[in-house]
C-alpha cells in the first residue's frame, strides 16, 4: 500500500518553519517526513538552508507518531561517519524509533566546504560503503576501533540506543548503488525517477518493495502563470545528476539552468491549479512500484497546497493506501 509524506524543502524554509510544517503534516495524517541535509541551497533565489540535525531534534520533540527520514545525508565529507552514527542514534531515541537514516554519496555543492577534495564517483561509493559499515558496527553498542582506507574510529562507543541499529535507506540510480544497498544491509532504497527497474533490481536482491522512497514537487498556485514561476524554484535538478553532483555553489546552478525554457520547466514540474499533471506525476511512481511518496510543497502557501493534495489530487490516484 502506498504511504504519503511531506518533503521538507529546507532551501526555502527556516528551521522553525519546517517544524511548523511538520506538525501540520502530522495533523493532516501524512505518514512520514523527509528532510534534505545541505549546507547550501541549490539556487541564488533560495534563501534558507538550516542544519538538518537541529531541525530533526525539534521535529522529534514536536511530533508524536509521524516517521522521519533524511533525504539524504552524505556521511563522508562534511561529516565523519562516527558523528552521523551518534546523530542518527540520538534522533532515533528522541523520536521513539521513528527515524530512518537515508544516505547518499553527496554532491560537490555541500561537500567541498571543508576544503576536502571531492573525488570521482567510484571513490565516493567506496567511501560511502566504508562509512556505512562503520556506522553499523558502532550501533552494536560496543567500543569500536577501526583503521580504514578512508575513516578511522579510535575506541569509540555510541551510547544512545546502544545495541539498536538505525535503519538505513540508500539513494540509488542503478546496479552499482543497488549492490551497495544490499551489501550494507539497507532496509530500503530512495530514487527520484519513476524507474520500475530500480524497484525490480531491489526486490531481486532480496529487498522489500515496501521500503522504497521518492518525492514529487507540487508547484501549486491559483493560476497557471503563477505556478510556472513557482516551478522555476525547483529547476535545479533538470540537467541530470551527472551535472548536479559536480556543481560547487548556487551560482553555478543558476548558470547551468539559465537556458531552460518555460515550456521545458512546465513539462517537467507539475504547477498551477489543474490537478491532472500532479495526478499523472504521482501515479507514475505508484505504477513503478514506489511505496513511500513525499509531496514537496514548492510554493509558499503550505495549507493551500495540502488542501489541493487532499481534495483534488489524492482522490484521483489508483493503487493507493488509506
Amino acid at each position: 500500500m502506498t504511504r504519503y509524506g511531506l518533503k521538507l524543502m529546507s532551501e526555502l524554509r527556516s528551521g522553525s518553519e519546517l517544524i511548523t510544517q511538520s506538525k501540520g503534516a502530522e495533523e493532516r495524517g501524512l505518514e512520514f517526513l523527509s528532510i534534505s541535509d545541505h549546507i547550501h541551497p541549490w539556487l541564488p533565489e533560495h534563501d534558507h538552508s538550516p542544519f538538518a540535525w537541529s531541525v530533526l531534534g525539534g521535529i522529534a520533540a514536536a511530533t508524536s507518531k509521524i516517521d522521519l527520514i533524511t533525504g539524504v545525508t552524505c556521511p563522508t565529507y562534511r561529516y565523519h561517519p562516527v558523528i552521523i552514527a551518534q546523530a542518527a542514534a540520538t534522533v532515533a531515541e528522541m523520536s521513539g524509533g521513528r527515524f530512518t537514516l537515508g544516505l547518499g554519496s553527496g554532491e560537490r555543492l555541500n561537500e567541498h566546504v571543508t576544503g576536502l577534495e571531492f573525488p570521482a564517483v567510484d571513490l565516493r561509493h567506496a567511501m560511502l560503503h566504508e562509512a556505512m559499515d562503520l556506522m553499523n558496527e558502532l550501533w552494536s553498542g560496543e567500543f569500536v576501533t577501526r583503521r580504514g582506507d578512508f575513516f578511522d574510529a579510535d575506541h569509540v562507543k555510541i551510547y544512545e540506543q546502544a545495541g539498536t541499529p538505525v535503519p538505513l535507506v540508500l539513494a540509488v540510480s542503478g546496479d552499482q548503488s543497488l549492490d551497495l544497498a544490499e551489501a550494507t544491509g539497507c532496509v530500503g532504497i530512495m530514487a527520484i525517477e519513476p524507474d520500475a527497474e530500480l524497484i525490480t533490481g531491489w526486490t531481486d536482491r532480496g529487498g522489500s518493495a515496501d521500503d522504497t522512497w521518492t518525492e514529487v514537487p507540487f508547484a501549486w498556485e491559483s493560476t497557471k502563470d503563477e505556478g510556472l514561476e513557482t516551478a522555476k524554484r525547483f529547476r535545479f535538478g533538470m540537467q541530470g545528476w551527472e551535472v548536479s553532483a559536480e556543481l560547487p555553489n548556487p551560482a553555478h546552478f543558476e548558470a547551468a539552468t539559465q537556458f531552460l525554457t518555460d515550456e521545458q520547466i512546465g513539462d517537467a514540474i507539475p504547477h498551477g491549479p489543474d490537478p491532472e499533471p500532479y495526478v499523472q506525476a504521482v501515479q507514475e511512481f505508484i505504477d513503478a512500484g514506489f511505496a513511500n511518496i513525499a509531496i514537496v510543497p514548492v510554493g509558499d502557501d503550505f495549507d493551500a497546497t495540502m488542501d489541493f493534495w487532499e481534495n483534488e489530487v489524492r482522490p484521483q490516484l489508483s493503487g493507493t493506501g488509506t
